[in-house]
């Protein structure tokens, strides 16, 4: 699991409206991490969150739309049984 990873992925989420389709129906975490996991792509949450952080820096969101509604849609709260 990287860093390097989660920065591969965001860059191809940005790039490749296919790749954002496939998280469409993600609803939890756990289901991002698996998506992520069969195109090839390996992180934890907190790496993504570190590079989402880094790549955000100066950013004001103004709309709701975009390349990233899916991203915004999810609840990055893991639970524990």
């Amino acid at each position: 699991m990287s860093v390097k990873s989660a920065t591969r992925f965001l860059t191809a989420a940005a790039r490749d409206q296919q790749v954002r389709d496939k998280f469409s129906a993600v609803k939890s975490p756990i289901e991002f991490l698996e998506v992520s996991q069969q195109l090839g792509y390996s992180f934890t949450t907190a790496e993504l969150k570190k590079v989402v952080t880094l790549q955000s820096r100066g950013v004001i969101v103004r709309r709701s739309t975009g390349v990233w509604p899916w991203l915004r849609s999810v609840s990055w709260i893991e639970r524990t049984a």
